[in-house]
């Protein structure tokens, strides 16, 4: 076997307790010009500038799916045939279906604006209990008995 001042000529080294470790040389070779490989400049700036383009193009997409969401958004309540029903949470009388009114209900909290009976609409017998029902009337209105049916009528 010949030897180096590097140590054996063949491929193989061996350890302190006799074993032995093998790489193959051309392996060797071929990481070692892969990474001592460099580009030239012009083909750098090539592949930064084609980056750069590409990141500018990723965001002008996004940016255009972010405005066509935004234009498709609908306003709930908005249009023919959306009118919310009694009971249901809305924002301003318009949402609410004929006669109700957007108001806190007799039954309801402090801030909780549902649609509610405004003068005249119909409204919920009281139970047994003398509790009202379902439709019920807005905060100043009580819902008394109008013939057959009951409707919300103000307060005295």
């Amino acid at each position: 076997m010949k030897t180096t001042k590097h140590g054996p000529a063949d491929s193989r080294a061996t350890t302190k307790k006799g074993k032995s470790n093998t790489m193959d040389i051309t392996t060797f070779d071929t990481i070692s010009r892969a990474v001592a490989t460099s580009q030239t400049r012009r083909s750098a700036l090539r592949g930064l500038v084609a980056g750069a383009a590409t990141l500018v193009a990723g965001g002008v997409l996004l940016q255009s799916e972010d405005a066509g969401a935004k234009r498709r958004k609908r306003r709930k309540g908005k249009g023919k045939g959306k009118q919310l029903q009694p009971g249901e949470r809305c924002q301003n009388d318009n949402q609410c279906t004929s006669g109700y009114i957007c108001a806190v209900p007799v039954n309801g909290s402090s801030s909780d604006e549902y649609c509610s009976g405004g003068q005249g609409a119909v409204c919920g017998a009281p139970n047994g209990d003398g509790d009202d029902t379902a439709p019920f009337c807005a905060v100043g209105f009580v819902c008394a008995p109008n013939g057959n049916s009951y409707t919300c009528q103000p307060e005295k």
